[in-house]
């Protein structure tokens, strides 16, 4: 009899674990892992990170902000990029440059994580030239490799539905351990 006790408990603390566990991973945060080089020099593929699922409840968005999305149409896929376009702006792509409008305020994008000399170019969805007014709701996310990303450019702009969080910790590899500024 205490063999049966014994082994039913271990069965339920490994169901009740495993319950709590996947609720964490769904509506809490989750590990993801970095693929491709959209986001090089700031991530690379096998790169573990932690992507905070809750806040974006209840904060808004930043402009400059990394997180991970499921790109339209696909919720089998996770893409990882940066926070460029917020509601409210009117953004555009003009000779190689990011221009927002907001609030009576026109400016080029100062955007200090891209390596020097990059070139943002335009895409089947954002063309050069052409503004867009985002919407309550809707975000322009692009790789900070511009040239190697699949993003906005030619997805479109991405609905807040879509985005699955913030990323908050990398912590593979070790050297490179700590939270995302």
């Amino acid at each position: 009899m205490k063999i049966k006790n014994f082994l039913l408990e271990i069965i339920e603390t490994i169901l009740v674990s495993g319950v709590v566990i996947l609720a964490l991973y769904h509506f809490v945060a989750s590990i993801e892992v970095v693929w491709g080089p959209s986001m090089e020099p700031n991530y690379y593929t096998n790169e573990r990170i932690l992507v905070d699922r809750v806040t974006k409840r209840f904060s808004p968005l930043k402009r400059g902000e990394v997180v991970v999305f499921y790109p339209p149409g696909d919720d089998s896929k996770h893409y990882i990029k940066r926070v460029i376009g917020i509601p409210g702006d009117i953004f555009k792509i003009i000779n190689c440059e990011v221009i927002i409008t907001r609030d009576g305020e026109h400016y080029v994008l100062d955007e200090e994580y891209l390596s020097e000399g990059v070139c943002t170019e335009a895409g089947s969805k954002i063309r050069e030239g052409r503004s867009i007014k985002l919407k309550d709701n809707e975000y322009v996310l692009l790789g900070d490799n511009r040239s190697q990303s699949l993003d906005s450019r030619n997805l479109g702009v991405i609905q807040k539905k879509r985005i699955i969080g913030r990323v908050i910790f990398r912590f593979w590899p070790p050297k490179k351990m700590g939270f995302v500024k």
